[in-house]
């Protein structure tokens, strides 16, 4: 490697990592990463996440949707050197998602037919600045750690053909293992990735079966210790309640409803349905329209994560606009070096990841999901940059067609930059849960005052901000603990810590409570009509002020007694 290219590397890293640091409090810290945070918090005081039941789990029970804990103990360390803060809970996914770029051009650059670095450079840079890969780095998204594993892993692989394999088996094994207690969709992931690196090195082979069941160096050194590592887990999700976020949000918990299909066998008759409407026909298309989602142009390029804002930036899809083009010239290529036997293991793997990126989200209840779908980012920015490197072998002056694709990758990248920091989170504050900061800040330290606490629970999960922004003692906390699971649902609620409780106001009763305090959510407020009175600026204190309005209020009860001491 040459010293220009390590600067242009440098220069990459610092651009991603300024990209992914920049204003790191934005936007307000989502459910799962304050969880995150508390449990490595708590983890780091006692040994135990926050429900106190076994010493440094594997798997954490959350809000009982039990999220594999790889990240939390990623975390530790920056909990313990930085305190609790969205800063330290952040700093793994955005040091990881920093990398990342500088990792896809060891991928490319080694295994790549050609000397030129053009596609592997162009590839990080991409990467650098993809809306998808910068908005998942900047938050605790535990699917961000999973895409750089699948890359580290394949990029191990990828190195196990060319020298040291045993060594370079059992790396890749080893980062593979680790995914699956990391993020759920890992259980469908991390198989397909494996397998297509596989077939990426003998799609040729007619006995591809036989010759993997003969090769003793892959089964040593890749087989056994990934077997080995999983078997935890494997275990965990087979005895326990583990696997209950899969059936919960799996495509197939979601049957066709009995009064839609009487409706259906009302307008023809039971055999029409059995032959044309029945339920694999019907998960079958669910299926078949999620996946299509994923490779729509309108969630590529113009709209994003249409079904969840909090997974993307408004008014732009994952990729860069001009992206979409390069994408379309990149698959164009690719598909000619196919038909005239040019391709490579490279582009074998990175057509495979591309296809079957999207299924671990088009076999879920959404109809689209960046989540889920996250790792389709790598090989998405691949024929990206494949279609760029196209363009510029193509057309003359080279130095200027560079300049004109740069000049429309830093427009777009400044608007969606604007659209990131400007707009996102005050376009839509109840979906980025915008004001739990404020109003747990508010309660931590007024908590004396009251006999007690009523915190509305409509936004969901309050308790987790109180425990994070107080930083609520985890000892103190497991003590009491008790989560309510609902039968059905993948997540349950805390109800009680000490005198707060957690749960739907009810104003008629709570109004009358003696010194109490009562936070509630602008939509307790509409609600309750309470907007209506009169007197409701001069009796409720706006928490969290965003735009024309506040997603929290604060409201005390009349007090007759002192309760200083409380």
């Amino acid at each position: 490697m040459t010293k220009k290219i390590k600067l242009i590397l440098l220069f990459i890293f610092l651009l991603s990592f300024s990209l992914r640091l920049f204003n790191s409090s934005r936007p307000p810290l989502l459910w799962d990463e304050a969880s995150l945070g508390y449990n490595a918090y708590s983890i780091l005081k006692t040994a135990k996440d926050e429900y106190g039941t076994t010493y440094f789990p594997l798997i954490l029970k959350s809000f009982g949707d039990y999220k594999p804990g790889f990240y939390v103990y990623l975390a530790l360390p920056f909990v313990a050197l930085f305190g609790l803060n969205p800063l330290s809970t952040r700093l793994p996914s955005v040091l990881l998602g920093s990398f990342m770029p500088v990792l896809l051009y060891l991928l490319i650059s080694k295994f790549q037919k050609e000397k030129s670095q053009k596609l592997p450079l162009i590839s990080a840079l991409v990467l650098a600045i993809t809306p998808q890969a910068i908005h998942f780095s900047r938050g605790a998204w535990e699917t961000n750690i999973l895409t750089f594993q699948l890359l580290l892993g394949s990029f191990f692989f990828f190195m196990s053909q060319k020298k040291k394999r045993s060594l370079y088996l059992t790396l890749s094994s080893l980062v593979f293992a680790s995914s699956l207690y990391t993020y759920q969709g890992a259980k469908l992931m991390t198989p397909l990735v494996i397998v297509s690196l596989y077939l990426s090195f003998n799609s040729l082979n007619k006995n591809i079966f036989k010759k993997f069941l003969s090769d003793k160096k892959l089964l040593k050194a890749f087989v056994l210790p990934l077997f080995l590592i999983s078997l935890p887990y494997i275990f965990s999700l087979l005895t326990s309640q583990s696997g209950n976020r899969l059936i919960v949000t799996g495509l197939f918990s979601y049957k066709r409803p009995e009064n839609e299909i009487q409706q259906i066998i009302s307008e023809s008759n039971k055999l029409d349905y059995s032959l044309l409407h029945n339920q694999t026909l019907f998960f079958l298309r669910g299926a078949s329209s999620r996946y299509f989602n994923h490779l729509s142009p309108t969630y590529l390029t113009f709209e994003g994560d249409w079904s969840n804002p909090r997974h993307s930036a408004p008014y732009i899809g994952i990729l860069l606009y001009p992206s979409i083009i390069f994408l379309l010239i990149g698959f164009l290529k690719n598909t000619n070096l196919f038909l005239n036997k040019k391709t490579t293991p490279l582009l074998t793997f990175m057509t495979l990841w591309f296809f079957l990126a999207p299924l671990p989200a088009a076999l879920s209840r959404d109809s689209i999901h960046a989540v889920r779908s996250m790792s389709q980012v790598i090989p998405l920015v691949f024929f990206v940059a494949l279609g760029i490197k196209t363009v510029l072998d193509l057309f003359k002056p080279q130095k200027l067609i560079t300049l004109l694709i740069s000049l429309s990758f830093l427009i777009s990248l400044f608007f969606y930059l604007d659209l990131y920091h400007s707009h996102m989170v005050e376009k839509s504050p109840k979906d980025f849960l915008y004001g739990y900061e404020q109003a747990s800040t508010y309660l931590a330290n007024n908590i004396d005052r009251y006999n007690q606490v009523v915190f509305s629970g409509h936004l969901g999960q309050p308790y987790i901000y109180y425990l994070f922004w107080s930083q609520y003692p985890p000892k103190k906390y497991q003590a009491q603990v008790k989560l309510t699971e609902d039968r059905g649902v993948d997540t349950g609620r805390v109800e009680k810590i000490d005198n707060i409780h957690f749960r739907p106001v009810n104003w008629d009763t709570d109004s009358k409570l003696e010194n109490t305090l009562l936070i509630i959510t602008h939509e307790d407020v509409l609600r309750l009509s309470l907007d209506k009175n009169q007197d409701f600026f001069s009796k409720f204190t706006p928490l969290s002020p965003i735009g024309n309005t506040s997603t929290f209020y604060l409201y005390e009860t009349k007090k007759t007694l002192n309760y200083a001491q409380n």
